[in-house]
């Protein structure tokens, strides 16, 4: 019997897709006729990863950006999407008897239209839709999302759909029509996320679901809940050697189960996985794939969601970590390019690919091709503007080349995503960088080398860093920790070595940006994403008083102070307000039917203004905005800027425009005359954010 720790659900995970950023500063940006390009940091989320069972060194991986495929064993990438949305591919299943034929699985965020399943005849170049039948009975909602695929290993015209919040459907025709098969959905709002067949027999068909172990004994004509388990289940991975050998994985906190009779009961197999702790209680690794090594079957790899990567080498007695060489605790897929147990291929969530040719004892980033990146914040170096650092899920990514190459820094850099960078002037190579669980970190060389600067700051989450405009040794520091009650902003006056906090007390809202006015540092902002409320102090933190914008300024994502301190410009839900009167009165500029999620300021000309946008539901698109009128009206700023939030623009005086973006890497306008000889990531169709379920 499976011995139980409390139940805990799998955190929500946003981010979204990818674009552009080139060449050096001096052709810049002169003019609107030009396009956002980019160069990296490479990186991003993989969702799933499947080997060609006759190719082996041809992958296909699902991305929040559509199909990437790597003919080379992994070492390089490529999109090879065309035909579909760019949306998050969450499964890809390979018809093993004609290779070229693969289907894909897409999930959207809630509230978004579904786009169901693609099928591709030529080795994943073009896709169409397959979404004949595949409406839920009981909304009528068609396509619906699809978070598992599994082709029956004899008869490879029979496909087994599972999807999020509806039934499991069954296709006898290679994809061409679906059936629904489990009833409603057990009216049980099911959501299955893991199917496999019987090496033996074909009619045993095992499904994972949020309800539990689903069986069935037609090939998937009907189900029904199976076993002992009696916990949620998200991989499901059957011995090919001894069908009646089957493991599955959780991901509410119980960590790996284990069946030896064909799943009828089930025992706990976490002998070797730590033990994490957060303010809600304890849990197991989150599993989110179970795989078996393809030569030897007592060998299993378990990627998770928290923890990295385990292995097991004696059929889950113990697990053992193996994640030297990794940047992100989220694993999502391996496979064997060369169908041995040498060679690995790693998928990441955040990271983008990892390989290792030591059987996963070591593992060094391949995700060239991949411009991906999830990027939360920027820095530019005023003396050199072809110096950027990006805040990045992954460390701190360092230009030097304005974008064209970049740099890993990890040294000291603890294993958490980078939510904000502050590099501060009058000491151009120390910068300050908030982790997401780490704390907060400083360089004194340039991002060669970090170390802890929490003298007094006692929270390892830290959303926003800024500094004082008119004092250099004056810092502000905001937390984002996920299971505060009390929220809070850290002042430093020493310049990060030492820190005090205010007094403001946020409670839930995490404190996701502050602004000092540039002529008045009394005056400090700080506030929440989306919150239609912000906190404010007059006296440089002592106290703190809530402030009501008007409604029609929406929620609130960022401020911005004009350099002479008088007018404070607002990226609202509802676009750009302004005020001049210290919030009593405001101003609404809408940006189209976008969302404003950051603002910066040209510094030779305090009159243009630059405003990016969160990805828009509707048109599945963003922007970047300008003004040249003090934000009075906004016109769009170049083309082909790819679909993604932006997360931070910056301006140099030479007049370069960067944006960073979570999911695209870090923007950069070109004029059209300079695109040419340039390589452009693809982002064509349509991009989505998308939660994990």
């Amino acid at each position: 019997m499976v011995r139980m720790l409390r139940s805990r659900r799998l955190p929500r995970f946003e981010f979204l897709v990818a674009f552009a950023v080139l060449l050096t500063e001096p052709r810049a940006a002169r003019s609107q006729a030009g396009v956002w390009l980019t160069q990296g940091p490479e990186g991003g989320n993989v969702y799933c990863l499947v080997a060609d069972p006759s190719h082996p060194a041809t992958l296909y991986a699902g991305t929040a950006a559509g199909v990437y495929k790597s003919s080379d064993g992994g070492a390089s990438w490529a999109f090879s999407g065309t035909g579909m949305p760019t949306a998050r591919v969450q499964a890809i299943a390979i018809d093993p008897k004609t290779t070229s034929t693969l289907y894909a699985g897409t999930v959207t965020p809630n509230g978004v239209p579904s786009l169901g399943i693609f099928k591709s005849t030529d080795s994943g170049h073009t896709w169409a839709a397959s979404n004949a039948g595949l409406i839920d009975p009981t909304s009528g909602s068609a396509p619906v999302d699809v978070a598992a695929l599994a082709i029956d290993p004899k008869n490879s015209q029979n496909l087994i759909a599972g999807t999020r919040f509806s039934e499991i459907f069954k296709s006898t025709d290679g994809g061409a029509s679906w059936s629904p098969k489990t009833n409603g959905g057990f009216d049980l709002g099911l959501q299955v996320t893991s199917v496999a067949f019987d090496p033996s027999n074909s009619a045993k068909v095992w499904a994972a679901s949020n309800q539990g172990l689903v069986h069935s004994t037609d090939a998937g004509e009907n189900w029904v809940f199976f076993g002992d388990a009696g916990i949620a289940l998200y991989a499901i991975v059957i011995d090919p050697t001894n069908p009646s050998i089957m493991y599955a994985g959780d991901n509410t906190g119980f960590g790996i189960v284990k069946s030896t009779n064909g799943g009828n009961n089930w025992v706990q197999a976490i002998n070797g996985l730590p033990v994490n702790h957060d303010a809600a209680g304890s849990f197991y690794p989150l599993i989110t794939t179970l795989s078996f090594d393809p030569t030897n079957h007592q060998k299993l790899y378990a990627c998770t969601y928290s923890n990295g990567i385990f292995v097991t080498t004696d059929s889950a007695s113990t697990w053992s970590a193996v994640n030297i060489g990794l940047r992100t605790a989220y694993a999502s897929a391996v496979a064997f390019p060369h169908g041995d147990s040498s060679a690995i291929t790693l998928a990441t969530l955040g990271a983008g690919f990892y390989q290792s040719t030591d059987g996963a004892q070591t593992w060094s980033p391949s995700s060239t091709g991949l411009l991906r990146s999830l990027v939360s914040d920027l820095a530019v170096d005023s003396a050199n503007p072809g110096t950027v650092y990006a805040a990045a899920w992954d460390g701190v990514q360092k230009s030097v080349d304005g974008g064209q190459t970049w740099q890993l820094e990890t040294n000291g850099v603890p294993l958490f995503p980078i939510n904000a960078l502050a590099l501060l002037s009058g000491s151009p190579e120390t910068l300050l960088a908030g982790t997401n669980g780490g704390g907060l970190i400083k360089s004194a060389d340039a991002g060669a080398t970090w170390t802890a600067s929490a003298q007094g700051l006692n929270n390892a989450f830290i959303g926003s860093v800024t500094q004082d405009p008119s004092h250099s040794s004056t810092l502000y520091a905001g937390t984002v920790d996920p299971s505060a009650t009390s929220e809070r902003v850290y002042t430093s006056t020493d310049g990060g070595t030492t820190w005090t906090q205010a007094t403001l007390d946020a409670s839930v809202n995490p404190i996701n940006f502050i602004a000092v006015n540039p002529t008045n540092s009394a005056q400090v902002i700080a506030g929440s994403t989306a919150v239609a409320a912000y906190f404010q102090s007059l006296d440089t933190g002592k106290t703190w008083a809530t402030v009501t914008p008007s409604t029609s300024c929406g929620g609130v994502n960022g401020f911005l102070f004009s350099p002479d301190g008088k007018t404070l410009y607002l990226a609202g839900t509802t676009g750009v307000c302004r005020t001049t009167d210290n919030g009593k009165t405001w101003s609404v500029s809408a940006l189209g039917s976008y969302s404003a999620s950051s603002l910066a300021v040209d510094p030779s000309d305090a009159n243009v203004l630059y405003a990016g946008t969160t990805l828009d539901a509707a048109t599945y698109s963003s922007a970047v905005f300008r003004s040249i009128d003090g934000g009075q009206t906004w016109s769009v700023f170049g083309t082909d800027f790819p679909p993604a939030t932006v997360t931070a623009i910056k301006v140099t005086t030479s007049g370069s425009v960067r944006a960073g973006t979570r999911g695209g890497g870090v923007a950069q306008f070109i004029l059209s005359e300079d695109r040419q000889g340039i390589v452009r990531a693809p982002h064509t169709g349509r991009a989505r954010t998308v939660a994990p379920h």
